[in-house]
């Protein structure tokens, strides 16, 4: 036997629901793909400068940690979504 349940949301709460579970499947697939971002692709990101990634780098706790010559992109993103105070104030993180 199977029972139906209907869910009523707004517009808003729709595209607020379908937005989270977008980033939250980028996110996974940028996890597993353990593809490496540079310098650039990290400001890039940011919509900063790397001179500004490269300082941050030698911040403890602002980015997580380097593997080899980049960081993880799942890495990133990850940290961005767990640590917002980190990046708060950063221009176009996405």
């Amino acid at each position: 036997m199977s029972d139906t349940i209907l869910v009523t949301v707004s517009r808003d709460e729709l595209a607020k629901l379908l937005e989270d579970a977008v980033s939250k499947a980028v996110a996974l697939a940028a996890e597993n793909s353990q593809e490496l971002w540079t310098a650039s692709d990290v400001a890039n990101h940011y919509g900063v400068s790397v001179r500004t990634v490269n300082a941050w780098a030698k911040q403890p706790g602002r980015l997580p940690p380097r593997q080899g010559r980049g960081w993880c992109r799942g890495e990133v993103l990850r940290w961005g979504r767990e640590r917002p105070h980190a990046c708060a104030g950063i221009g176009g993180a996405r």
